[in-house]
This record gives structure tokens, sequence and C-alpha cells, in this order.
């Protein structure tokens, strides 16, 4: 599966019916596409089925497979393969629960009866993490297939770019970018996960971090959406983040080396497409 062969829709897993029913026409209306299971069994082949699913949101206490072991399998069968965020929503909130829920991957643990205001936040935050993984797969992928068309591959190949120069090819792309949020709103763009990896790759390609303030401003976006995007990719393992030792009131930023290491691969990439 390639990285952008997903979409946010929305799979919602609820035996109770009523609940499916009303809950359902909330993620409608709050913009989502959403795609519906009575159970954990026919949610399993949904997912397997349909690769545009890229959030679910799920009850716990459900006959046969209860929503734990639900959560597990889609931990261990289909989230190493792509990109899938779990959301939990239940009638009986305990800490076990929550504890158990959070060790499978869900991201989030909602209380019913569940409000559409905290229902919108928590697929915000769902979709924002959702982006992280994405970025995440979609380098990986990169990083696997640099090249894969048989007959370009015949042909004489551009020579690497030194760093100075990858360097100065991020500026361009993030300069693109920016040029372009004066005629689009910014809100048309994929999200500022991207933004912030290219604009950490440059920084790491002058070998130095950056500020975590500087690199939410370059993104276009207001500070707390840039802020929760921070905080995806620290959590997907994609960026480091620590105290200035310093000025104790300031956060570094800088790329996890593995991150170092597939954007510098995916640039290189990227150059080679455009010297051609």
């Amino acid at each position: 599966m390639r990285g952008n062969d997903y979409t946010n829709a929305v799979l919602l897993v609820e035996d109770d019916l009523a609940c499916l029913d009303e809950c359902g026409e909330t993620l409608a209306n709050l913009g989502y596409e959403v795609k519906t299971a009575s159970d954990a069994l026919g949610a399993l082949k949904i997912i397997a089925e349909d690769p545009s699913i890229g959030i679910v949101l799920t009850d716990l206490n459900m006959p046969g497979m209860d929503g734990l072991t639900f959560l597990e399998e889609l931990s261990l069968r289909f989230m190493p393969q792509r990109p899938i965020v779990a959301l939990v929503l239940t009638a009986v909130p305990t800490l076990e629960a929550a504890t158990l829920a959070m060790r499978s991957h869900a991201v989030d643990f909602l209380s019913k009866p569940v409000s559409a205001e905290t229902l919108a936040a928590a697929l915000r935050r769902a979709s924002a993490n959702l982006a992280a993984l994405a970025t995440k797969f979609q380098i990986v992928e990169l990083a696997k297939n640099p090249a894969n068309d048989e007959e370009a591959a015949d042909e004489e190949q551009p020579a690497v770019p030194s760093s100075s120069e990858l360097q100065a090819f991020v500026g361009r792309l993030l300069k693109h970018q920016q040029n372009r949020a004066k005629f689009f709103d910014p809100d048309v763009f994929s999200g500022p996960s991207w933004d912030i990896l290219l604009d950490l790759a440059e920084a790491n390609f002058r070998g130095t971090p950056v500020a975590a303030s500087s690199v939410c401003a370059s993104t276009q976006v207001p500070l707390s959406t840039a802020l929760r995007h921070v905080n995806s990719l620290v959590e997907a393992g994609l960026v480091k983040r620590w105290t200035d030792p310093s000025d104790k009131r300031r956060k570094m930023l800088e790329l996890a080396p593995e991150a170092s290491e597939l954007m510098k691969k995916y640039l290189e990439t990227s150059w080679k497409i455009h010297a051609c």
C-alpha cells in the first residue's frame, strides 16, 4: 500500500444501533466520511478490505469480541502496515480500561454520552496524529523505492547533491510553500506536518536545532494547530524535543536520527527528479 492510498475516513464500531446512528450522523455532519460496523469481527473485515479507513472509533463493551481485543487485533494486524488511529468511546470508563486501550495504541478515551464539540475536538486530534503517521509511512516508502522505474534506472543519473545543495533545495521548497500562502488559504494545504519536517530538514543540513516557536511560525497556521502537529511528530518518533539548557523557557526541535536519514534519501531522490 502506498502512503497516499488512505483518507481520514472514520470507521465507527458500535453494537448499540441507536448510538451507532446518532454518532454516525454527528460524524457525517462534521464532514467525515463514515463507515459503520455493529461488531468487532465485521469491523476487522471492513478494515482489511477498505484502505480508505484512517480513523477507528470503537465501543468497548460489545458481544463476541470486545473492544479491547479488537484494539489488540487492530494494533497487531494493521497498524504496522498502514496509518490508522484508534479512539475509544464507552459508557463505562475506568482507569484500567483506559490503560489497556492506550497500550493497544488508542490515542483518545471518550465517555458516553459525548457532545458534538468533544467528538469534534477528538477527531481533530486524531486527524493530526493520522497526518503524522501517514507522513512517516510515505517517507519510509520513498526510502525503500527511490527509483522504481526500470527504464529510468538504465539512464545516467545525476550526481548525489551535497548537504549545502540540499539545504538550498529545501529552502526553495519552503519559499514556494510560503509564496502559495499569499494567494491561497493555508487550510487548503495537506497540513503543517510536512512543513515542519522540511523546516527541520533544512536546519539539520545546517547542523543546528531550531526553536519550536520558530518552527511553528513557519507553518502559516495558528500556533495551537502547529503545536498539535509538533506533538504528533514527537509521538511518532520523527522529531526530538528538549528544553534549551541556556533558556528554560524555550523548547528546541530537531529531526530524530531515523527521520533525518529518511528525509535525506527522500530529498536526494526529489533532487534527481527535478534535475532531470
